[in-house]
């Protein structure tokens, strides 16, 4: 294959961690009597966001700066608690990819726009931090996609050319990220259905990331 490295997002790329994110907020927007009607169609709005960028909008809807910061830290307990109790869910092919890239020589990047804390806990729980070079997290830019930033922080390490490198997304945010960074980016979609847009500015959308060992090993 062509490809030197490959950037991977993590949250609805490898575990299906937004079904369990849209758990947690609906059991807390419950709990807490939120003044928001809260429903899928709500969630998917903070969907490839870091807190840093929703926390603006849930203080507006909550009327509520502070509520917003406490609704945000208890669902990121409540969503790594039910990981730890019930089991992270791992994406269709997730352990294959890993495996064909450590094999090929291909050097394995996160990007992801969750913190460093939620990304270490997920990648040592699913048994896999050893395959990653190291990772950007989203509390550790200052700007959240779609801005291009954590990709370019992803990509400027590595001391390869972009076309060298891949990025696999699964959110609009993403692939408008990678698009404007210049790296060649694949969506692989979970809550997010594609549209012209994506198609655009993908190069392959792809069911699971076994498709995608498949399509790197014809590269």
């Amino acid at each position: 294959m062509r490809k030197k490295a490959v950037i991977f997002d993590m949250d609805g790329l490898m575990f299906d961690t937004e079904t369990l994110g849209y758990q947690a907020q609906g059991e807390l927007a419950e709990e807490m009597a939120l003044p928001i009607a809260f429903d899928f169609d709500y969630y998917l709005k903070q969907v490839g966001r870091s807190d840093k960028d929703v926390m603006p909008e849930l203080a507006s809807d909550f009327g509520d700066a502070e509520l917003a910061e406490r609704f945000l830290k208890r669902m990121k307990e409540r969503q790594t608690g039910i990981a730890s109790e019930k089991g992270l869910p791992i994406k269709k092919g997730l352990y294959d990819l890993l495996a064909f890239l450590k094999e090929e020589g291909v050097i394995c990047v996160v990007a992801s726009s969750s913190r460093r804390k939620e990304v270490s806990f997920y990648l040592e729980l699913a048994d896999i931090s050893q395959y990653f070079r190291y990772q950007v997290c989203g509390d550790e830019v200052s700007f959240a996609k779609p801005n291009p930033e954590i990709f370019l922080s992803a990509w400027k390490p590595l001391g390869i050319p972009k076309e060298d490198c891949l990025i696999l997304e699964d959110s609009l945010n993403g692939i408008r990220a990678a698009y404007d960074a210049g790296i060649e980016v694949i969506m692989v979609p979970d809550l997010i259905v594609p549209d012209d847009e994506a198609k655009a500015k993908t190069i392959a959308i792809l069911p699971d990331l076994h498709a995608v060992m498949d399509w790197l090993k014809e590269k």
